[in-house]
């Protein structure tokens, strides 16, 4: 409800403002960018590094209180956002299979790491398959 009022807000000061282009931008909260940024992260590079970094990443958002049925669901809405159409169809199904696996489990972090190491294979071998 706060960044719903925040934004209404700062929307009221920029229409204002003729000359901003961002008159109808939302705000996202920092959990949600930082999702944002793991799901580029993982896109970038395919690698066990990177896979560690995002690991971390998944840790420290857990640590802060956001449920993993929310993290399951916002990093696979930004992964979709940033791979081909192609690969749309593996990651949802590969979503829902580790997403059920962690509402059955115990520990949430193996779950979407589990995820993560999945669409890391998926999209490396789609690159190599795609690209030669």
């Amino acid at each position: 409800l706060l960044m719903l009022q925040v934004s209404s807000t700062e929307s009221n000061r920029l229409i204002m403002n003729a000359n901003d282009n961002n008159k109808n931008r939302i705000k996202q909260a920092p959990w949600q960018l930082f999702i944002d940024e793991l799901a580029r992260i993982v896109v970038e590079e395919q690698s066990p590094a990177r896979l560690l970094l995002a690991r971390q990443k998944l840790y420290e958002l857990l640590a802060n209180c956001i449920p993993a049925d929310v993290i399951f669901e916002k990093l696979t809405m930004s992964l979709m956002e940033n791979i081909d159409d192609s690969l749309r169809k593996d990651l949802a199904k590969w979503a829902a299979y580790h997403e059920h696996r962690m509402q059955i489990g115990a520990k949430p972090i193996i779950h979407l790491e589990a995820f993560l190491a999945r669409f890391m294979h998926i999209y490396k071998k789609w690159q190599v398959d795609f690209f030669g």
